[in-house]
């Protein structure tokens, strides 16, 4: 994909994103979060869902989020 990736991608286009570029690295069971990471550019991405209340979480949300946050949040070495 040569064209500039948003920081955040939203529904049928983030999964559609994940679907081709990214790999899952972990699940954070709590907060009902995936931490992937693209394979090509080493950029990590946090898949949620911003409206808890709806069923199934509504629309996932993918956001890019830099090593440190990863580490952090994820608990990754």
């Amino acid at each position: 994909m040569s064209e500039e990736i948003p920081n955040k991608l939203s529904g049928n286009a983030g999964e559609a994103y994940a679907k081709e570029y990214l790999q899952e690295v972990k699940v954070h069971d709590a907060k009902w979060e995936i931490l992937y990471v693209d394979s090509k550019t080493g950029q990590y991405w946090r898949r949620w869902s911003p409206q808890a209340e709806l069923q199934g979480g509504g629309p996932p949300e993918f956001v890019k989020i830099s090593e440190v946050e990863a580490k952090k949040e994820f608990g990754i070495p």
